[in-house]
């Protein structure tokens, strides 16, 4: 597999673990493309400015914007392609101003099942088909490869199959066609590239994607090895190092014109052994990942970023097929004696202190930063020390699942961790949640059976925004009120908002009793009054074009469904306020996890800053997998990996351990430097480290080493 056949077909979706760099690969896949002569645009499907901050350029929005890498790109919400798919489809080129004002419209796409990212997968029709056969769209741009950074793995099952939801949901007329040819251009013309790190985890869920993506029809050319780590060691010279003393080394560095301190001799040492051993992990969990589909692989660059990491990917996709150039040491790490600073110290904490007195734990951050394997690590300290704990997770790609070997299915798990001790695993059944609540809230067998049968509802769970984190506080609710867990913890969901869980509660109730409920049901209403005869008017027009965007079949169902519904907002609303009066208690605390590096760091500022805003705090930072300070090798390093290189295998051995310590010196540099500068920013918040654990945290030994990180285990 070469990286040019990923050029073949015109749409290249590109799908990974949050975290896993796919926003780089794709920007990467894009300037290939586009230096070998093909029309390219990147399209971001999430507006999260993600592309704006990997090239360096301002967030281009809904206008498709030439860059200097010889590509175009462009960012867009649903919304936007909704409100251009009635204006070239239905000539609707006005919408009321009240039904935008009012969010109907965002609240419509919301809910309708597979409607949102059919919305998305119409744009892409729109750029690679309509644009060229329909009169009201043509002049516009036209492309020969279309890159998308799609949804992340655990969601890009149901991208793919929306418009395939959305035709059935139809039934019949021009949605429903429309519906089914973008289907059609999603099974023949794209192609879904999965981007995964090399890991126990991340393997697991590549595994789980490449299943949805071939159910929906699609093809999987290749799986992406992001971030892959050299061979530390020869054949043979692994087995040498072992064996080497810190003296020996010492005076090897010696009898080549290096000084090397003992403590920074068995510190190489030991870093060389621990990082050949990750190489080794990283290979065998590749070759799990390459039974799935071929593999391609990109290598860790260190101590690059942004357009700088783009330009490096890209390079090394487009270099002859065999090449591996060998890793480049920058000048800085060269050796010491240049003028660089000393390592930088940022003071770290355990967790014994933040979650003194907390009752119920909520571990959030980014996708891809370690959320689950603290969640779990915090729940088996908790356990280990004697208290009844719940861990909680809503997690469609099963994470916590594989983290503790939970079996394949069951809604809830004891899980023994030693001493005598077990914690309550809960792997959240949002549709069973929401009919425990449809139960809860109904009031009459009738509203409840017409509910819980209608064929609308049946889908909403999966589709609503927010419905999952709505469910899983509703099941903290539900744990933190009427049970007798000691100690809680929730491993929040990678989302499309990274903190739409505080907002789902005010969310679901006020779409259940908001002005959609009322916009569906005015037509029905009895007028009385001339305002009541202007708001049936509204209405009426509202449902004429809301019809026409997703076919009157939907929109019954979907009045239907808020009808059923009426009467049972006062419920909603106060559980909702009872969930936010949880969150806020002081027995409430909010552990933000992030990966040491600037991009991490700066989103787990926001982070805090939202929590502040919702009336919410952290209690600390927890930084994961932060690498330790490389030793500052002095001046002439480099020479002396050259001299030990013509050596025999003992020399070759030191060599190499010398040349990794060289090389991973300006990531853990610039990990230093990014902790110290949050601390400075957030003085008040402390910082938990776990260090980067040689081999995978997949299990409950591994969970436990986590924790013995975290808190003071004495």
């Amino acid at each position: 597999m070469r990286w040019d056949d990923l050029l073949d077909r015109p749409i290249l979706l590109v799908s990974g673990k949050g975290g896993t760099g796919k926003s780089t690969v794709a920007a990467a896949v894009a300037c290939l493309a586009a230096g070998r002569g093909l029309r390219t645009l990147l399209v971001e499907v999430e507006p999260r400015s993600q592309l704006g901050h990997t090239l360096n350029l301002p967030d281009p929005g809904f206008t498709e914007t030439p860059t200097r890498h010889g590509f175009s790109v462009l960012s867009f919400s649903p919304r936007e392609a909704a409100l251009e798919y009635l204006r070239l489809f239905l000539g609707i080129r006005r919408i009321g101003r009240p039904l935008l004002r009012a969010g109907v419209l965002d609240q419509l796409i919301g809910v309708a099942p597979g409607l949102r990212d059919a919305m998305v997968c119409g744009k892409l029709y729109e750029i690679l088909h309509v644009r060229r056969t329909n009169r009201r769209d043509q002049g516009r741009p036209l492309y020969d490869l279309v890159v998308v950074d799609a949804p992340p793995t655990g969601q890009i099952g149901s991208f793919l199959a929306a418009p395939a939801a959305v035709a059935d949901l139809a039934r019949s007329g021009r949605i429903r066609r429309q519906a089914a040819a973008i289907d059609r251009m999603l099974r023949r013309r794209a192609s879904i590239l999965l981007v995964a790190l090399p890991e126990e985890m991340a393997a697991a869920e590549t595994t789980e994607a490449v299943g949805a993506v071939r159910a929906a029809g699609c093809s999987v050319p290749a799986v992406v090895v992001n971030r892959s780590l050299p061979k530390v060691f020869a054949r043979g010279a692994r087995s040498v190092a072992e064996g080497l003393s810190g003296a020996e080394f010492r005076r090897a560095a010696e009898g080549v014109g290096l000084t090397v301190g003992p403590r920074e001799a068995e510190e190489l040492l030991r870093s060389a052994l621990s990082q050949d051993q990750r190489h080794r992990s990283q290979h065998a969990h590749a070759r799990r990942m390459g039974r799935l589909a071929p593999l391609l692989t990109l290598p860790d660059i260190t101590g690059a970023a942004g357009p700088e990491l783009v330009g490096a990917l890209a390079a090394r996709m487009a270099a002859p097929e065999g090449q591996t150039p060998r890793p480049s040491v920058s000048q800085r790490a060269r050796g010491g004696a240049d003028g660089a600073s000393g390592p930088v110290e940022t003071p770290t904490a355990t967790l014994d202190g933040p979650l003194a007195g907390a009752r119920i734990v909520v571990v959030c951050g980014a996708g891809g930063v370690g959320k689950t394997t603290v969640s779990a690590a915090v729940a088996i300290h908790l356990a280990e020390a004697g208290r009844r704990t719940a861990l909680l997770t809503v997690d469609p790609a099963r994470r916590l699942a594989t983290a503790l070997r939970l079996p394949a299915r069951g809604e809830r798990t004891v899980v023994r961790v030693g001493r005598g001790m077990s914690i309550e695993a809960i792997q959240l059944d949002t549709q069973r949640t929401f009919d425990d609540l449809v139960r809860r809230h109904a009031g009459s067998a009738e509203r409840r059976e017409r509910i819980l049968s209608n064929r609308f509802y049946r889908r909403i769970a999966d589709t609503l925004s927010g419905t999952h984190e709505y469910m899983a506080m509703e099941k903290l609710y539900e744990l933190a009120a009427e049970e007798d867990h000691d100690a809680i913890v929730i491993d929040t969901p990678p989302t499309r908002s990274a903190l739409s869980f505080l907002e789902a509660p005010n969310r679901l109730s006020d779409f259940l009793g908001g002005r959609l409920l009322r916009w569906m049901l005015w037509p029905s209403a009895k007028a009385g009054s001339v305002a009541m005869g202007f708001a049936r008017f509204g209405a009426t027009a509202f449902s004429r074009t809301v019809g026409r965007l997703i076919g009157t079949d939907v929109l019954s169902d979907v009045a239907e469904f808020l009808a059923a519904f009426e009467g049972m907002y006062a419920g909603f609303k106060a559980r909702a306020a009872s969930v936010i009066e949880v969150l806020r208690s002081p027995r409430c605390a909010f552990l933000v996890v992030a990966a040491p590096d600037q991009p991490s760091l700066e989103e787990a500022a926001y982070f805090l800053t939202r929590l502040e805003e919702a009336g919410m705090r952290a209690r600390a930072l927890v930084a994961n997998r932060r690498h330790p300070e490389a030793t500052i090798l002095p001046l002439g390093a480099m020479d002396a990996v050259n001299l030990l290189e013509g050596g025999d295998v003992k020399e070759r051995a030191m060599a190499a351990v010398l040349l990794d310590g060289l090389l991973r010196l300006p990531r853990d540099r610039a990990e230093a430097s990014a902790l110290s500068a949050f601390h400075r920013a957030h003085t008040a918040v402390p910082i938990a480290a776990v260090p980067d654990l040689a081999g995978d945290v997949h299990d409950v030994p591994g969970l436990r080493r986590v924790a013995a990180r975290l808190f003071d285990e004495g």
